[in-house]
Order: C-alpha cells, then structure tokens, then sequence
C-alpha cells in the first residue's frame, strides 16, 4: 500500500504553488460541492497564472454549469502532461472512468470521514464540505501574499460550502462554517442569487422528477424511515435523466418526524445507486455494509439486487437490524 503524505493546509498551499499544468478533477455524479469546490481550485491557478484545466467522468448539471463557464474542460490528449489534483473525491473509485486516462493524483482536496487516500492530501473529515477545506489553503495562500479573498473566489466557495450544507440548513453547519460564510457575503457577492440558483432555479424536467419521487414514498418502520425508488424505464418514461433526479432525496427527507430517508436510483448500466440521508442516526455505517460510505448524516452506496425493489428491502433490511429491532 503506498504511503501518502497528510498534508497541513499550509503545505497544501505550497503544492499548489508548486504546479504547473493543473488538471482539476470531480467525483462522479458530481454536487455543487465538488464543482464550486473544483472552479475555486481553477480561479486560484488562474490568478496564479496557470492554465487550469478540469474533468469530469459524469456531465456537470444544467443547473451547475455556470460555476464552470470560464474554465476549459480538458481534452483526453491533454491528461498525460497535467498535474492532477482532485476535490471531494474520497476514493480513486469514486473518479469514475476517467481514472484508468489520467496520471496518478498528486494531490488530494476532501472532508470525507471515510476514504481511503490515493494521493498526498489535505483533508479534514467531518468539515462541513470540500469547499470549507478549500478555504483553508485559501487562507494560507492569502497570509503567503500569493491571492486575494475577492469576489471572484469567494463566490464559488460559497455555493460549495452552501450545497453541502443545504444552504447553511444542516447540522454540518458549524459556527466557524457559518463565520466563513460571512467572511465570503463580506467580499460582495450575491449570496441570495448563488442560493437561489443553487436551490429554487429548477429546469421542467427536474421539477417534474421531484413530483414522481413525491408520489412515490413510501414508509417503514412506524413512518421513521422514508424511501422511494425510480428504476430505468420510469425515468425513460418521464424523460428525465439521472441528474434531474439529484435532489430528490430531499423531497423524501422533507417528509415530517422521518429519521432516516433514501432514494434508490437505477442507472443506465442497471447499477442501484441509494442516497440516504438522517437527522440522528449513522447512514455512512449502513452504505459501508454495501462498500459504500460518506459521512455519519449523508451517505451512499451501490446495492446489489435483481431489482430495485429487492435493492430497497436490503437497505431496509440494514436499517432495521442497526435502528429498529425493537420497534
């Protein structure tokens, strides 16, 4: 197993001076936080005068795509001769079918408290989202003299650290995270607009996704466990794709005194992908039962099942043996 280097935020400043030709990379599937995270990486190469590039195994979200409109997506011919530094991304895995075209990572940006390091990094696990960190080595780039905090980096770090806190809504919102928040509404950018894009600017499609998903929950367990599923031919039917379908956990996560809440997904590969959120119990310890994993309220996994509805009793299955055996 290779030993990779724990890096300070200090030190990790100082790697990303070092770089020359960078290579930005997302997780698969990917949220507003590793792209907002991924486009404050590529404005501080920028200013450092670099030509950062970035990649995705996944499209980015219609409804992301403007935090990424001034940056290059890199052509595959261009991956040998980059520096690759990746951004909320736990596990090699979790690059997608881009791993097997890049070079190997030099550098690793995350807050996952379950990963498994494939690069010297910097993480901090449990930090309330990858674009937090970020602003860590901002912070030491800023005391170096090498950036500024202005308007231009300061509004992707905040729609990342706002994604990955549902708007500064979730537990993993902590007081310093909230102080952050402040230092960054403090350069002049539009908070409620980055929010409101974020959060309530939803194309037809996506709305019409959410409207099936709420249709479609169903509850366990004295109604504390909520789920819904949408298989392959359904989405087809509705003419929707996996990325409208990216919030719908939170329409089952809104439904009143649920503890724990999943969606089940099929892919176009018919791979069952489950999000599970909770308010109070540890979600990442039932994905790790399926080799999945992310953080103790916000977790994932893929399931292996026939169907989507023996997917869905496994993970019932989970919850019931950790939660509710006496219930």
């Amino acid at each position: 197993m290779a030993d990779y280097k724990a890096l300070s935020a200090k030190e990790c400043a100082e790697r990303i001076l070092e770089i020359e030709h960078p290579l930005v990379l997302m997780h698969v599937r990917p949220d507003g936080d590793t792209v907002g995270s991924a486009a404050a990486l590529m404005y501080i190469f920028h200013k450092l005068g670099k030509a950062p590039l970035w990649a995705c195994s996944d499209p980015i979200p219609e409804r992301l795509e403007f935090l990424l409109k001034t940056y290059r997506e890199a052509y595959r011919y261009e991956y040998d001769s980059s520096t690759v530094v990746t951004v909320d991304i736990p596990t090699k895995e979790q690059i997608g079918e881009i791993y097997d075209f890049c070079p190997r990572a030099a550098l690793m940006i995350d807050h996952h408290e379950v990963g498994a390091p494939f690069a010297d990094n910097f993480i901090i696990g449990g930090a309330s989202s990858a674009g937090e960190v970020v602003m860590l080595v901002v912070e030491e780039l800023v005391k170096m003299g090498k950036i500024e905090l202005d308007l231009g980096l300061a509004y992707p770090l905040y729609a990342a650290i706002s994604s990955d806190t549902g708007c500064f809504r979730y537990s993993n919102a902590t007081p310093e995270t909230l102080r952050r928040g402040a230092t960054l509404i403090e350069t002049g950018i539009d908070s409620a607009d980055i929010n409101h894009r974020l959060f309530n600017s939803k194309t037809p499609r996506q709305i019409r996704a959410e409207g099936f998903i709420a249709e479609r929950i169903n509850t366990e367990f004295e109604d504390k466990v909520a789920y819904a599923t949408v298989t392959r031919r359904e989405r087809e039917n509705l003419g929707v794709l996996m990325e409208h379908l990216e919030t719908a956990i939170d329409v089952v996560r809104s439904v009143a005194f649920v503890e724990i809440s999943f969606v089940i997904k099929e892919t176009d590969k018919g791979e069952y992908k489950a999000s599970l959120r909770s308010t109070e119990h540890d979600v990442a310890a039932i994905c790790a039962r399926f080799g999945g994993g992310g953080h103790v309220k916000a977790a994932g996994c893929t399931v292996p099942a026939r169907s989507i509805d023996e997917a869905a009793r496994r993970v019932l299955r989970e919850i019931g043996k950790a939660y509710y055996t006496n219930t």
